[in-house]
C-alpha cells in the first residue's frame, strides 16, 4: 500500500515550524520517521500535510549544559549509542540505546520522537521517568517545560498541545555518587519490550540511598514510575534483600495485561526480576561514578 497524497513543508527554524503547526489544520510532524512512515504507508495516518523538521539544524545536539544532559529533537538513537559522554556517565541511556530496534532504525529514529509517540512499550519513557527528566516544548506562546511525570496520559497521548513542537529532552547531570541502568525483556532482537525497568540511585556520603527512580516499560497503559519501590529504597543501604523487596513492590504496582507473550503473573515476575537487576547495576555504578570537573 502507498501513502495517501500529502503536502510537505520543510521549515528551517523552530519558529517557522510552530507557525506551520498553528496555521495548518490536518498536519503531522516528521523527524526520524520510523513510526510515522509506516503509519503513512499503511494509511493508519492520513494527514493532509507533513512538517518535516530535519532541516532545523539547531535541534541536532547531545550535550551537557548548565547542570543538564540535553537531547535535541533531532538527536538519533545512534547518537546516544555511540556517545563517549553517555557511556561514561549515563548508564541507563547507554544500556537502552543498543536495545532499540535494529541499527537501521537507530540511525534515523530520534529519542524525542520516541517520547512524543508515547508508546507504553517504548524504552526511553521509562528512562526519562527514572531520571526525573523534563520535556521542552515550543508553541505560539513560547517555551514550556513539562516534567516527565506529567507528560504521558494514555497510549500515544501526551500533554503536548496540538500547536507545540517538542524541541528538547533533558535530565539532571549525575550527582557524585549516582548510577543508573536499564534492563529489558524482549522475544527477539529488534522487538519491543515485553517488560522493562530503568533504575537510578543516588548515594549519600554514608552510602545510603538519597534518591531513587524506577521507570517501568510495557506493563501499564503508559510508561510509569514504581513510586512504592522508590519510597522503600530511600534512606536505606543498598543490599540484595532491599532490592528484592523493591522488585516485589514494583511488580505489585505494575498493571500488565496477558497476551501471546505471557500472562499477568509471568509479566509481574519479570518486572520483579528486571527491577532487581537494574537496581544492582545502578548501585554498582553509583560506587564508581566520579564526575568530571564542570566544563
Amino acid at each position: 500500500m502507498k501513502p495517501a497524497q500529502f503536502e510537505q513543508h520543510e521549515p528551517e527554524t523552530v519558529e517557522e515550524a510552530v507557525s506551520l503547526l498553528e496555521s495548518l489544520d490536518d498536519r503531522a510532524i516528521l523527524s526520524g520517521g520510523q513510526s510515522m512512515v509506516p503509519m503513512l504507508r499503511f494509511r493508519l495516518a492520513v494527514p493532509e500535510t507533513i512538517i518535516d523538521i530535519n532541516r532545523i539544524e539547531s535541534l541536532d545536539y547531545l550535550e551537557e549544559d548548565d547542570g543538564w544532559l540535553t537531547i535535541g529533537a533531532l538527536a538519533r538513537h545512534a547518537d546516544i549509542e555511540h556517545s563517549e559522554l553517555i557511556a561514561e556517565h549515563y548508564g541507563s541511556f547507554a544500556d537502552t540505546a543498543p536495545l532499540v530496534a535494529d541499527p537501521q532504525i537507530r540511525n534515523r529514529g530520534t529519542v524525542a520522537g520516541s517520547i512524543a509517540q508515547a508508546d507504553p512499550k517504548g524504552d526511553w519513557g521509562s528512562v526519562l521517568l527514572a531520571h526525573e527528566g523534563e520535556i521542552v516544548a515550543h508553541g505560539p506562546d513560547g517555551e514550556r517545560v513539562i516534567p516527565a511525570d506529567e507528560f504521558f496520559l494514555l497510549p500515544y497521548d501526551t500533554t503536548l498541545d496540538e500547536n507545540e513542537l517538542l524541541t528538547e529532552l533533558r535530565v539532571p547531570t549525575p550527582a557524585p555518587r549516582e548510577g543508573s541502568a536499564y534492563h529489558k525483556l524482549k522475544r527477539k532482537v529488534g522487538d519491543y519490550a515485553m517488560a522493562g525497568s530503568a533504575a537510578r540511585l543516588v548515594l549519600d556520603d554514608d552510602g545510603r540511598i538519597e534518591q531513587a527512580g524506577i521507570g517501568l516499560t510495557a506493563v501499564d497503559i503508559t510508561n510509569v514510575r514504581a513510586t512504592d519501590a522508590e519510597d522503600h529504597l530511600e534512606g536505606e543501604r543498598p543490599s540484595s534483600e532491599l532490592f528484592k523487596r523493591a522488585g516485589e513492590l514494583a511488580a505489585e504496582q505494575s498493571n500488565p495485561e496477558s497476551d501471546e507473550h505471557g500472562d499477568v503473573e509471568y509479566k509481574e515476575r519479570m518486572v520483579n526480576v528486571l527491577t532487581q537487576r537494574a537496581l544492582g547495576d545502578a548501585a554498582e555504578r553509583a560506587g564508581l561514578v566520579k564526575r568530571r570537573v564542570s566544563q
